[in-house]
């Protein structure tokens, strides 16, 4: 009997320590739609009964004690609210830090809209050759695919095949279309004055938006991973704009042997 007690005592100390920790993954739509509202973002998270939000903004979001420094009409923002009254449960922020003030200094923005609405004007011009044709055509088909997902509600935007048209999609945009741009004059001759005095051209901004997007992503898996470590053996929820999902998934899905936890989706629950 003595033998029995210590061996049950044995298996539940180490079940405690080889406990995987759960990540979420959660792709949202940051405004309210048909479809997916607070409301319904509130019930997934009922439903998978997170002990840590992630949410895809900075500290600087956040009092000392990360309470939100204010409310906004995000999906987001008010169904996280609504359950940290609800239930007892952490929120920290694990986006890269100041990403939209970095954006405007090293110029990717807002010279980023500007190169695109420019391309819109020589495709509608009809100024570009027929390759470059094809290519804006393909990725213009690729961006209306991925927005139709948002109005069918979170299961149609949270799966492998969403993931995969929005991998090819930021492919197009950063890849391609910067090809196109580097292929006509026009762009590396447009220029914006930063708000240092300096000029940048509409193609170096560009790139620099695209080099922006991956450092972006990384910091996010970077950042997430941390939280893997200190929060061991716990449930998860990282929410994401859905357009990010397929990359923090292959940035952190080699890391799941190693760091003990497993990457699961919402309706696993």
């Amino acid at each position: 009997m003595k033998n029995l007690l210590i061996l049950i005592l044995w298996i539940l100390i180490t079940s405690c320590h080889t406990k995987k920790t759960e990540l979420v993954l959660l792709g949202t739509v940051h405004q309210p739609i048909d479809n997916f509202t607070p409301d319904s973002l509130y019930n997934i998270l009922q439903t998978i009964a997170p002990e840590l939000i992630l949410f895809e903004v900075d500290s600087s979001f956040f009092t000392s004690d990360f309470q939100f420094k204010k409310n906004w009409n995000s999906n987001e923002n008010l169904s996280t609210v609504r359950y940290m009254n609800d239930y007892d449960v952490d929120i920290r922020p694990y986006d890269f830090t100041g990403r939209n003030e970095y954006r405007v200094k090293i110029g990717a923005r807002p010279t980023d809209s500007k190169a695109i609405k420019l391309l819109d004007s020589l495709y509608n011009e009809n100024l570009l050759n027929s390759s470059e044709r094809k290519t804006y055509e393909e990725y213009s088909i690729l961006t209306d695919t991925l927005m139709a997902f948002t109005y069918l509600g979170a299961n149609a935007f949270n799966n492998v095949q969403t993931d995969s048209i929005a991998e090819i999609r930021q492919h197009y945009q950063y890849e391609k279309l910067l090809t196109i741009l580097r292929n006509n004059p026009i762009f590396s001759s447009m220029f914006l004055v930063k708000n240092d005095g300096d000029s940048i051209s509409y193609a170096e901004g560009y790139k620099r938006a695209g080099e922006f997007w991956h450092l972006r992503n990384k910091t996010m898996a970077n950042n997430i991973l941390s939280f893997i470590k200190k929060y061991k053996g716990k449930r998860i929820v990282v929410l994401n704009d859905y357009f990010h999902r397929y990359y923090l998934h292959a940035l952190l899905a080699t890391q799941q042997r190693e760091h003990n936890f497993v990457i699961r989706n919402f309706y696993d629950y």
